[in-house]
């Protein structure tokens, strides 16, 4: 009787543990349901940074007289931007580029119109961006003063925007937002509730010109990812 007694208790333990063994393992096995939404956020803005380089050529035959030229070309151009309302901190001269063609063994001297050629860049960089804009699309005034500005790819214009800064809480709050419809949507088909936010990732903000002849305005997108829990 004593041996079939412990049979017995050792058979309900075992019983009773595998109980809790798939108790417990369905614990584990358990899985959430979630909804995983991306939310995009746009908007336009103005530039508020102009940056411009512009560069001009001139020739002599002797250095004194390049340097003189250079000088007084630099002082017209100066007064040239002051009339857009540019200021002295809105320019720099960088360093002037000199050619000295009698170095060029390869050159017929009797060909040479000078034997010294400087071109001269003169950086602009202002958040007055509508005098810089002005300023570079009426150069032909300076043709008048005996100058003329260099044409290649480092006179054009450039545009930037600075104040990412201050609107990205309002652009991801808006992003977080179109997250949130978008999962309500999904939580609608399938006839449950949004919970809580389970996981949010903020991708890359990216800055981007409004179109071809609107660089001086921007449009800045940024998408963030975020993982909801869904409720019956």
């Amino acid at each position: 009787m004593e041996n079939k007694a412990n049979v017995f208790v050792v058979c309900a333990a075992i019983i009773l543990g595998c109980v809790i063994l798939a108790m417990g393992m369905g614990k584990i096995t358990h899985t959430q349901r979630t909804v995983s939404v991306r939310g995009l956020a746009e908007k336009e803005v103005d530039a508020d940074m102009a940056v411009w380089k512009l560069s001009f050529s001139t020739g002599s035959n002797n250095l004194p007289e390049l340097q003189k030229d250079i000088m007084k070309n630099n002082q017209i151009i100066f007064d040239y931007l002051k009339e857009f309302g540019l200021t002295d901190s809105d320019f720099t001269v960088l360093s002037p580029e000199i050619n000295d063609a009698t170095t060029n063994i390869y050159l017929d001297s009797t060909r040479r119109t000078f034997n010294y050629i400087a071109k001269q860049p003169i950086l602009v960089r202002s958040g007055n961006v509508s005098a810089v804009k002005q300023a570079s699309s009426q150069t032909l005034k300076l043709i008048g003063q005996g100058i003329s500005i260099v044409s290649d790819y480092d006179n054009k214009v450039t545009y930037e925007f600075t104040g990412l800064n201050k609107i990205k809480p309002e652009m991801i709050a808006q992003a977080t937002e179109n997250a949130r419809l978008a999962a309500e949507q999904f939580a609608h088909d399938s006839k449950s509730k949004v919970g809580k936010i389970m996981t949010a990732t903020q991708g890359l903000f990216s800055i981007e010109d409004a179109a071809i002849g609107l660089e001086d305005k921007k449009n800045i997108r940024v998408v963030t990812t975020v993982v909801y829990s869904l409720k019956d």
